[in-house]
């Protein structure tokens, strides 16, 4: 379980998640992500735990690049927060949905079209204090 602290009706500091690469896949792949990547929607959502009732839904999230880690490039996506989003206190699991909208195919590897929820093993909890 990830978790993430905010403060009631402040908007900082952005909530951002690395997306890890999980071995599973080989260069190529990885090459094919990134341009996949950059035509992609990014969402976020998140819903009370306690009510299951969603504070925010399919709001727009971005994707930045981080620099400095040699040859590997690294994807985070990143949510600002609302003011709206954190009214309330409470706990809340929240999660990203990145969409892929066209088949990207090169040299006998594709990366199809479709959707990714992110965390994918762990839940992401938001604890609005």
């Amino acid at each position: 379980m990830q978790e993430f602290y905010i403060r009631q009706q402040s908007i900082n500091p952005v909530l951002r998640m690395e997306l890890i690469c999980d071995g599973r896949y080989d260069y190529k792949k990885s090459d094919l992500f990134n341009k996949a990547i950059q035509n992609a929607d990014v969402t976020f959502s998140m819903r009370n735990t306690e009510t299951n009732i969603l504070k925010v839904s399919k709001a727009k999230a971005d994707i930045a690049i981080a620099n400095g880690f040699g040859c590997e490039t690294k994807h985070i996506l990143q949510y600002s927060w609302r003011e709206r989003d954190v009214k309330e206190k409470g706990t809340f699991e929240g999660w990203f949905e990145i969409i892929f909208h066209d088949d990207i195919y090169e040299e006998g590897v594709d990366f199809p079209t479709g959707k990714l929820i992110v965390p994918i093993e762990d839940k992401l909890i938001i604890n609005v204090i």
